[in-house]
């Protein structure tokens, strides 16, 4: 699935992405609210910018990702814990 097909689905009301691969994908500054994207596949993507609020990233590979300034209020991380904030750091390699 291609980055312009994920944000025309997002704008058209889909939320459920489980296990998509998006895979290298340049998402900056999308809007990603509320989306379930459990199991997903974000390795060496760029989120940047991107608002991820009350998104479900559990069980997603973010091994390399740009989250760098991404919205994170509220959204479920891959080890579980929720976060209550802007991401600062450019990369995730949790």
């Amino acid at each position: 699935m291609d980055a312009n097909e994920v944000l025309r689905r997002c704008a058209a009301g889909e939320r459920n992405f489980r296990k998509a691969d998006l895979r290298g994908r340049s998402l900056i500054q999308a809007n990603l609210r509320q989306v379930d994207f459990t199991g997903a596949n974000f390795t060496n993507s760029d989120l940047s910018n991107s608002d991820l609020g009350n998104a479900n990233l559990n069980w997603v590979s973010l091994r390399g990702a740009n989250l760098s300034g991404a919205n994170l209020r509220g959204a479920k991380m891959p080890d579980g814990k929720m976060h209550n904030d802007y991401l600062n750091s450019a990369n995730y390699f949790g």
